[in-house]
């Protein structure tokens, strides 16, 4: 998916302050990590323990046993 700078630049300018600090601090991240774009693509079959994780993750989501998101910047930020 092509993505513009003038989209990038308009998404950001439409984020609170809160959140421009977190996103700030996620592309210093992808910025300095330029690596992960060099990992190749999981072609290995799926696994009965990743559809039993799938089907676990499944689950917990229709019983709302979800992550909070300011335990989701936590450790963003660490």
């Amino acid at each position: 998916m092509a993505v513009s700078k003038e989209k990038v630049t308009d998404l950001i300018n439409r984020l609170s302050e809160r959140d421009l600090e977190l996103v700030t601090e996620l592309l210093e991240r992808l910025a300095q990590n330029n690596f992960y774009r060099e990992i190749p693509i999981d072609d290995e079959p799926t696994t009965q323990d990743d559809l039993d994780a799938i089907h676990a993750a499944h689950e917990a989501l229709k019983k709302g046993e979800l992550i909070d998101l300011q335990d989701i910047e936590d450790e963003l930020r660490s």
